[in-house]
């Protein structure tokens, strides 16, 4: 997933230790209809859920990395696709980011690359029948990121639709 991004050997940095290891954690939000396994070294931030529940945040590494789940209200039914191109062009033109790899199935898109010196994944599927666009992002230095390619499987491959 990541394998195209360079950074400094895993042994180089003494964080890895935190962010390797320990039995994932599930969270699951059953009202926006997503939920993931999170690995231990990333922490819940309860402060980061607003009121309607529709996002969580997790902090890692001093905080340095952080990893997002949001459900948005998709009222309109906007498709899989038009919420891709519109994740490209948000990345490209207001975070003047990079797309370095891209990977797009019929239920769920990845975009990871740069934001400035930082790696950025997302993966973004529809649940609820079209009507919530769900969303993790995650976003780290560039320097931490042998310490995090597990972490980020983990939560990828785990993110997924829950009940109806």
């Amino acid at each position: 997933m990541l394998g195209c991004l360079l950074a400094a050997p895993a042994s180089a940095q003494p964080e890895c230790g935190a962010l390797r290891g320990g039995r994932p954690l599930a969270y699951r939000n059953p009202a926006w209809g997503f939920g993931l396994d999170y690995p231990a070294g990333f922490v819940l931030d309860p402060e980061s859920i607003p009121q309607n529940g529709d996002s969580v945040r997790f902090w890692a590494a001093g905080r340095r990395a952080t990893a997002v789940v949001t459900g948005l209200r998709n009222p309109e039914h906007q498709s899989l696709a038009a919420v891709l191109a519109e994740a490209e062009r948000d990345i490209g033109e207001n975070g003047r980011g990079s797309v370095t790899y891209r990977r797009v199935t019929r239920d769920w898109f990845v975009l990871s690359g740069y934001l400035a010196d930082r790696i950025y994944y997302r993966r973004s599927f529809l649940a609820r029948g079209g009507a919530v666009i769900a969303t993790l992002w995650i976003e780290f230095p560039r320097a931490l990121k042998p310490c995090l390619e597990a972490a980020v499987a983990t939560m990828s491959l785990s993110f997924r639709p829950t009940g109806p």
